[in-house]
């Protein structure tokens, strides 16, 4: 076997060698034949040609000899592939047509999947992490939820089915710099989270004991791989360098490998300090159990531990602590059973894929009906190419060749064809992914994805390369071969063939039809886009400016914050053009929650309740266009010492008085020690959600800071200030930096943005499926015009001598035209009412993702069937007009 493995391989490597050992040995052998002739007493010459007679065929032979080492298929397959680029040379506008077809369709696939590759298939690079699992809590309803707090994480590390529990929590952080203040993401973690999770450090050390108690030694943390590049440029003394974080001093112990960006899918961590380095702000994070926060549990199974046995443990854990009376807050009378629950961690968070699985499914659902519709023009193209071959094809089985030989020969020019087709859609795709991960590259914290060429893409491209070849080949492989040898031998043209005319007019319904599921379904999406970008959601959008700013540097006291933003106010009121400035918590849609409990004197129903927590100054209201219904607004200049007050919007007045007046009420946030007198109720504006009616909501002054449980007060570190103008947003921006930078270098200005951008960003899911689909469904138009135009054109050319007698015999240009565009539009039609019948029972497909729009709505299908309809029109009138100018004489004459 391994002499027969190297005989094979000296064959196909080293060809000629193998050519001249095997015609040597057939010459040893004719001259060993020979000589026993002459022996025998035959002349030289008579023996030579008795040896060469009783020897046989050389090249017959050859052939035997190179099919027994498997040579044959090869050089076979190397023989059709030099005629297949032969043909592609000499019909040069043919190939370009199938290739770049082939291209766009397996192109537009090839960007989907990459995307799907890196939002739901790709796993960390960490230490088998299919051992990983978030400890995360579900209730009986089926919702579940990773969040957790230092408590419940105290009582998974005893838990000996695991061989370690980790946990970490998201953060921004400011970081000085030599320019100022930067905002960096980063991460708390418990000490063992390098150990545990088996995460690779390239420089240093990772944490694998350091105390989530503070310890009183140096704050030290791990930076990114990323953030060392762009930071450090990659220095190898970063280890000991120290970061200002917060005003406060960190030393740099370890950095990451390349590949690692943390577990938050779509979240690059530059920064990893301890836990211990967050208790120094917030003391009580460690017993704190009022509620559940950031913070995400992970564990790594022990070995020879089953998922179920790990369950059993988790669920046992989590439902001894949710009984705690401490718990009681969390427990809803509705449905107060909580139960533990095991999520992989592999791939890191799931909210990422639960947020666009769907989306990314309906779009690869698309691109797969748009390459369908590339095959299909391919095949109209390659049976077209069939009829004007028939000829050769009649010549080559005239003189022996096998119809199955001539198949393979067609199918190796298919394949070659898609073979280039993928190998130009890999690059589209490549060049277009930059233009796709911009739509997630918005907001507050932007969605960083590497969509890039890897095995499983290239894998995934060659597929579909192969079976879009084989698919768009076989068929006219088939047909090309099926001819009659007399008439195709008679023939010095195309030879008619209805089959295939049927066949072509078969594949443009396909066409057709499968070109309204997609234009449907994208316009639905578009349409649901633009009716969230204008829906009236309760605020105004025009003109507004936001940003961020930071004062949790050490370095502040409550004093000199709330001095801070006076001043601040006051500087950005003179700026030209400033027509509103207002401080706040939030602002509208900034994908962020503040849910609260409240107590309501006199309020009694089963159930947890809250209100969403607005912080915000008194000219929030007109700056928003938000209008006060009843009572009064906030002083612009509260008294010292006055009381607490507070506005509600309708919804929250609504649950908790019912029809009564609310005005004059009382209500106290939960760790708060004093209560807030309603002074006004304002109307609903939708704050948290486009698509979600407005929440109960309760709005109280900036400028009346909170006292928890502890006593202290203190106005917010981070703010969102907005600021309505009447000039140019872009000029402001700049201005805005300097007035910061004028009052303090130790506040950081950030996420600068229009509250049109803001709503962008709460949109990156819709505006994805809405502006990819929207390719989509033109790529899928034009590939069914040119399909439409394929076909009508060939038609004409194999009916020239019809047309020419008709009209000799009188018929007029316009009857020629009218004759052409009307099997048109049959063929148009019968695609559309096909396609129409799909879309209207496919496009509930999409339905959860509409908004103020019926998936059935009939003025869009409507506007689908006249927009197909007149492509086919144009489709239809390109060929017609050239039947409608045909020469009677040069038609009777060309055959």
């Amino acid at each position: 076997m391994l002499t027969r493995l190297r005989a094979t391989l000296v064959g196909l490597f080293q060809r000629d060698r193998f050519e001249h050992d095997m015609a040597e040995e057939m010459r040893f052998h004719m001259r060993a034949y020979a000589d026993d002739l002459q022996r025998a007493g035959l002349s030289p010459e008579e023996a030579e040609r008795r040896a060469r007679m009783e020897f046989g065929g050389v090249e017959s032979l050859r052939e035997d000899c190179r099919e027994a080492y498997g040579f044959q298929w090869f050089d076979e397959l190397r023989q059709d592939l030099r005629y297949s680029v032969r043909q592609m040379v000499r019909a040069p506008g043919f190939s370009a047509a199938v290739i770049v077809s082939i291209a766009l369709g397996i192109g537009a696939n090839t960007a989907i999947f990459s995307l799907m590759d890196a939002v739901l298939f790709r796993t960390l690079p960490i230490a088998d992490p299919s051992s990983l699992y978030y400890l995360a809590h579900q209730s009986a309803a089926g919702t579940w939820s990773t969040s957790s707090n230092y408590p419940l994480f105290d009582r998974y590390k005893s838990a000996d089915v695991f061989s370690g529990v980790t946990a970490y929590s998201g953060e921004t952080f400011t970081v000085a710099t030599a320019d100022g203040r930067e905002r960096v993401n980063g991460q708390f973690v418990s000490g063992n989270y390098h150990e545990v999770l088996g995460v690779p450090i390239v420089l240093g050390r990772g944490f694998s004991n350091e105390s989530d108690q503070p310890s009183g030694q140096p704050p030290v943390a791990v930076i990114s791989h990323e953030y060392w590049e762009r930071r450090f440029a990659r220095r190898q003394d970063v280890i000991g360098q120290i970061l200002s974080i917060g005003g406060r001093a960190v030393a740099i112990v370890g950095v990451t490998a390349p590949d690692f960006h943390g577990l938050d899918s779509g979240y690059r961590t530059d920064i990893t300090m301890p836990i211990a380095v967050n208790v120094l702000d917030e003391p009580g994070f460690l017993s704190d159990r009022e509620g559940w926060t950031s913070l995400s549990i992970i564990g790594r199974l022990a070995p020879g531990v089953t998922e179920g046995r790990a369950l059993a443990a988790v669920d046992a854990i989590f439902t001894r602590f949710w009984w705690e009376p401490e718990n009681a807050w969390a427990r809803d009378p509705r449905s107060p059973s909580e139960f533990g629950r095991l999520t992989p961690a592999g791939k890191g968070s799931g909210w990422l894929r639960e947020r666009y699985a769907t989306p990314l499914r309906m779009l690869m659902g698309m691109v797969g009906i748009v390459l369908l519709i590339a095959c299909a023009n391919v095949a109209n193209l390659l049976l077209a190419r069939a009829s004007a071959r028939a000829r050769e094809v009649a010549v080559r089985l005239s003189i022996g060749a096998a119809r199955a030989r001539l198949v393979r020969q067609f199918l190796t020019e298919s394949l070659l064809l898609a073979g280039i087709g993928g190998a130009l859609g890999l690059a589209i795709a490549m060049a277009s992914s930059g233009a796709i991960l911009s739509l997630f590259d918005t907001g507050q914290y932007p969605i960083r994805l590497e969509v890039g060429l890897n095995g499983r893409v290239l894998a995934f491209t060659i597929a579909v390369a192969i079976l879009t070849g084989v698919g768009f080949g076989l068929a006219p492989a088939f047909s090309a071969t099926r001819v009659d040898l007399t008439q195709a031998l008679k023939e010095s043209g195309m030879v008619r063939h209805r089959g295939r005319l049927a066949v072509g007019k078969t594949l443009v319904v396909a066409q057709v039809a499968l070109c309204v599921l997609v234009i449907a379904a994208s316009g639905l999406l578009v349409r649901s886009l633009r009716n969230l970008r204008t829906f009236d959601a309760g605020f105004q959008r025009d003109n507004i400016l936001l940003f961020n700013l930071s004062t949790g540097d050490q370095s502040f006291t409550p004093e000199s914050r709330a001095a801070l933003y006076e001043q601040l106010d006051q500087r950005l009121r003179r700026l030209p053009g400033v027509a509103v400035v207002s401080f706040s918590s939030r602002s509208p849609i900034d994908n962020s929650a503040e849910t609260r409990g409240i107590v309501v004197p006199g309020f009694q129903a089963p159930g947890r309740h809250g209100v969403s927590a607005y912080v915000v100054t008194p000219d929030f209201f007109q700056l928003f266009g938000i209008r006060l219904l009843r009572g009064r607004g906030f002083d612009a200049s509260p008294r010292a010492g006055a009381p607490n007050v507070a506005l509600v919007n309708e919804a929250m007045a609504r649950f908790y008085f019912g029809s009564s007046d609310p005005i004059g009420r009382t209500l106290r946030f939960g760790t708060e020690q004093e209560s807030s007198t309603i002074i006004g109720v304002v109307e609903d504006s939708r704050h948290e959600a486009l698509r979600e009616a407005a929440p109960a909501t309760v709005y109280t002054p900036f400028w009346q800071p909170a006292k928890g449980l502890d006593g202290k007060a203190d106005v917010r570190d981070r703010v969102t200030v907005e600021i309505r103008t009447t000039r140019s947003i872009e000029a402001l921006e700049a201005s805005v930096r300097n007035e910061v930078r004028a009052l303090s270098k130790n506040a950081t200005v950030w996420y600068i943005r229009t509250m049109q951008q803001q709503l962008d960003a709460a949109l990156i899911r819709e505006r994805l499926l809405a502006k990819l689909s929207s390719g989509f469904g033109v790529l899928a138009l034009l590939l069914a015009f040119v399909g439409l135009y394929g076909v009508m054109s060939y038609r004409v050319a194999r009916r020239v001598r019809e047309i020419g007698i008709r009209v000799a015999l009188g018929a007029t240009r316009g009857i020629v035209l009218r004759r052409v565009l009307r099997e048109t539009l049959s063929v148009a039609v019968a695609g559309l009412g096909i396609g129409l019948a799909a879309a209207l029972a496919t496009t509930k497909v999409v339905s959860a993702f509409l908004f103020e729009l019926s998936p059935r709505d009939p003025a869009l299908f409507a506007m689908v069937a006249v927009l197909l309809l007149v492509t086919a029109l144009i489709a239809g009138y390109l060929p017609a007009r050239r039947a409608a100018g045909v020469d009677p004489l040069q038609a009777l004459r060309s055959e």
